[in-house]
C-alpha cells in the first residue's frame, strides 16, 4: 500500500521564525538552504524527531526536493524507522529538529558548520 505523500511541506510557527531569523542573520542566504540543511543535520545526527503537531505551510515539495533526491535520502537512511508514513512528513520532522538546532547555536554565538560536519563524520565513521 503506498502512503499519499503531501504536496506541501513547513514547520511549527516557533520554528518557521527561527528559520527566518536564520536567515536575517544571513547564516543562509535563503529559507530553502536553511530548510534543506536542518534536514541534512538532522539525518546525519540520526535523531528520531518528535511530531510536529502544528504547522504551517511554507514549501511545495517540488521545490524543496524537485529531483527526489531527498526522498530517496531519507527513505535510504530511515529505513524501516518510516515504513508506513510519509516520507514528506517525515522531512518536516527532521527539518523542525534541524531548525531548532540551528537556532539554539546562533542564539549560543555562532553556528559552528565546521564543527556539525565533524559530528556527522564521526558518526559515519563510527557505522562503518
Amino acid at each position: 500500500m503506498s502512503i499519499a505523500e503531501p504536496t506541501t511541506i513547513g514547520l511549527s510557527e516557533g520554528a518557521h521564525e527561527k528559520l527566518k531569523r536564520l536567515q536575517e542573520e544571513r547564516h543562509f542566504r535563503e529559507l530553502l538552504d536553511g530548510y534543506r540543511f536542518a534536514i541534512g543535520l538532522a539525518l546525519a545526527q540520526g535523531v528520531e524527531p518528535p511530531e510536529v503537531l502544528k504547522r504551517t505551510t511554507i514549501f511545495n515539495v517540488g521545490t524543496v526536493d524537485p529531483d527526489q533526491s531527498l526522498k530517496r535520502s531519507i527513505e535510504a537512511l530511515m529505513g524501516d524507522r518510516i515504513r508506513d508514513a510519509s516520507i514528506y512528513k517525515m522531512a518536516e520532522r527532521l527539518a523542525e529538529w534541524g531548525v531548532n538546532e540551528l537556532a539554539s547555536q546562533a542564539e549560543a554565538g555562532s553556528i559552528d558548520f565546521a564543527g556539525l560536519l565533524d559530528q556527522a563524520g564521526e558518526r559515519e565513521a563510527a557505522d562503518t
